[in-house]
C-alpha cells in the first residue's frame, strides 16, 4: 500500500467512527449524550437551587481543565490509535462470532437434529433475536470485565484503562490492543453462541434491529447515557433503576481509586449481573468527589511505553507467575500477582 492510500484509509477510519450512525463515537451519539446529561445537571441544580448557573454547570461538566491533562492527551492518542490502525490488526485476530455461530449450530443439529422453520411471525422473531443477542452480549462483557479485575496477568493489561485519572467520552478507547483482543474473542464466544442457538431454535436465520451492523437497544443506550460513563456528569440512577441499569455514576464508580469501590459495577448496559453477583454499588445522589486513577510510585502511566509495553511486560510475568504455581503446586500467587485484587 502507498501513501496515498493509507491516508485515504485512515481518513475513511476516521470519516466512519465520526459519521456513521452505528459508529459507538458518531457526532450524533455524542451530541445526543451530552446534550441530555447537560439537560439532567441543569434541571437537578433547578430544583436544588431554584436556578441554573452556568458557572457551576460547566465547573460540574469540565473541572480543572481536563482537555490540558496528561491522561486527556494519552486517551487521545489511543483513540487515533484505535481509529486508524487496530481495526485490521484486531480483526485479523478476533474469531469472527458467525464462525463460533455456524459451530454452535452444527453441534445443536448433530446432537438434536434439525428444526423445521420457526412458523412465526418475521417482527416476533426480530424482537426475539435483537433482546437475545443484547443479553448476550451482556453477559458476555460482564463476564471478561469480571476476570479482568480478578486474573492478575489480564489485569495487567486492563488497567490501562484505570489509569485515566480524568474521564471524558475518549477515554472509552483507553484500552491496550491485546485488550481489546482477548475482549473481542469474549463477545465472539458469547454472541455467537446465541445466534447459534437462535437459529437452531428458529429453523432459520433471525435478523436483528440494527444500524450499521449495531443493535439498536446497544444504541439506544449509547445514544443517551452511554457516552456520560467516562465523563464527569455524576448522574447517579437510585432505586429499583439503579439495580437494573448502570448509569454514569455506576461507572464513576467503577473508576474510582478508593478501595471501597474497588472491582464493583462490572456490567455495560445492566445492572441486573453485578446486582445477582454482588458486586453492584448503588451510587448516592450527592456526588461524593471521586478521585480517579491507578496510583504507582514513580511510574507515570501516561507515557507511550506505560501504555503499551509495559502491560504486555507485567502480564506475561504475571502469567509466568501462575504457571509456576500450577505446575509446581503452590497454594497462592506470589504478592506480586494480586495487586489486582485491589485495584477498581
Amino acid at each position: 500500500m502507498d501513501l496515498s492510500s493509507a491516508i485515504r484509509l485512515s481518513a475513511s477510519r476516521i470519516w466512519y467512527e465520526l459519521f456513521l450512525p452505528g459508529s459507538i463515537f458518531s457526532v450524533y451519539s455524542l451530541t445526543t449524550s451530552l446534550s441530555l446529561g447537560l439537560f439532567a445537571l441543569a434541571y437537578r441544580q433547578k430544583k436544588r437551587r431554584g436556578r441554573v448557573g452556568l458557572r457551576a454547570l460547566l465547573r460540574a461538566v469540565a473541572p480543572g481543565r481536563f482537555f490540558m491533562r496528561e491522561s486527556f492527551h494519552a486517551d487521545v492518542k489511543l483513540l487515533a490509535l484505535s481509529v486508524v490502525l487496530m481495526p485490521s490488526v484486531v480483526g485479523a485476530l478476533v474469531i469472527s462470532s458467525q464462525t463460533i455461530a455456524k459451530g454452535v449450530h452444527a453441534l445443536l443439529t448433530g446432537a438434536f437434529g434439525t428444526i423445521a422453520p420457526c412458523d412465526c411471525d418475521a417482527l416476533f422473531t426480530k424482537i426475539v433475536a435483537t433482546i437475545v443477542l443484547f443479553l448476550a452480549y451482556e453477559i458476555g462483557y460482564w463476564i471478561d470485565h469480571y476476570l479482568k479485575h480478578r486474573v492478575p496477568f489480564l489485569w495487567e493489561l486492563h488497567k490501562l484503562h484505570h489509569t485515566a485519572d480524568v474521564l471524558t467520552p475518549v477515554t472509552n478507547f483507553r484500552n491496550h490492543p491485546i485488550d481489546n483482543i482477548v475482549f473481542g474473542w469474549m463477545l465472539a464466544l458469547f454472541i455467537g453462541s446465541a445466534a447459534g442457538a437462535l437459529e437452531w431454535a428458529f429453523g432459520q436465520h433471525a435478523d436483528i434491529f440494527a444500524v450499521n451492523g449495531k443493535n439498536i437497544l446497544f444504541l439506544a443506550f449509547l445514544w443517551t447515557i452511554g457516552h456520560l460513563q467516562h465523563s464527569q456528569f455524576w448522574i447517579p440512577f437510585r432505586g429499583i433503576w439503579g439495580r437494573l441499569i448502570l448509569s454514569p455514576a455506576h461507572h464513576q464508580i467503577h473508576h474510582s481509586n478508593d478501595p471501597k469501590h474497588f472491582n464493583r459495577n462490572f456490567g455495560s448496559v445492566l445492572a441486573v449481573w453485578d446486582w445477582m453477583f454482588g458486586t453492584l454499588e448503588v451510587p448516592t445522589e450527592k456526588n461524593p468527589r471521586i478521585a480517579f486513577g491507578v496510583e504507582e510510585e514513580g511510574v507515570n502511566p501516561h507515557s507511550t511505553a506505560a501504555m503499551l509495553a509495559t502491560p504486555v511486560i507485567k502480564s506475561a510475568a504475571a502469567l509466568w507467575r501462575a504457571l509456576i504455581c500450577v505446575f509446581f503446586g503452590a497454594r497462592r500467587l506470589p504478592a506480586e500477582g494480586a495487586q489486582h485484587q485491589r485495584q477498581g
